[in-house]
């Protein structure tokens, strides 16, 4: 029996850089790397190209009926907490074709689509988004009721997981039990650490 640890689950330390050659890594993958972004005064999940992208130095400030965005002196990638927008809309899109209709001699004929989308990368999904993930997936991958499109995405997705390091005004992870720390359900999880070069 080895002292080492697996090297599956060994904590390793990464330079910044390292973050802009693993969505460069995930993209040559066949993966749209899907992060977080400063976009009309809000961080939203959109697609990176790279880590430049990332809202470094923007922190959030958050409270009943208030959310506004702030620079910070911290050259923090993810200091912020989880905002107005969710990954729900890249696992469960607001808008897919179900099926579509054909007119034949007999009438029409109803034709299902096959679940068909990108493979995503999420790159900065917190504990309690990983939660609500688990939430949706007792929903919609439910047996013989599941939704396939869903099946599909979630089977798909590959989540890097960011560990909170500073909580906002409405969160409630540690009421429920659902962080700070990302447990479960993560390909990849990540605690920034600020101190020396970046």
């Amino acid at each position: 029996m080895s002292d080492q640890p697996d090297p599956q689950t060994a904590p390793a330390l990464l330079p910044v850089s390292a973050l802009s050659e693993l969505i460069t890594v995930l993209t040559a993958a066949g993966y749209e790397v899907i992060g977080p972004q400063i976009s009309d005064g809000a961080i939203v999940y959109e697609p990176l190209e790279s880590a430049a992208d990332l809202p470094q130095g923007w922190i959030d400030e958050q409270a009943g009926g208030h959310y506004r965005l702030q620079q910070n002196t911290r050259p923090a990638l993810f200091d912020y907490v989880v905002g107005p927008h969710s990954w729900k809309r890249y696992l469960f899109p607001p808008r897919q074709r179900l099926w579509r209709a054909e007119r034949n001699e007999q009438g029409f004929q109803i034709n299902t689509d096959q679940p068909t989308s990108p493979r995503y990368a999420f790159i900065g999904v917190r504990s309690c988004e990983i939660q609500a993930m688990q939430i949706q997936d007792r929903v919609f991958n439910n047996g013989h009721f599941a939704d396939p499109g869903y099946q599909t995405r979630r089977e798909n997705a590959f989540i890097v997981a960011v560990n909170c390091a500073r909580p906002g005004g409405t969160c409630f992870c540690v009421f429920m039990d659902s962080g700070p720390q990302a447990r479960q359900g993560f390909d990849l999880a990540l605690t920034e650490i600020l101190h020396g070069e970046r």
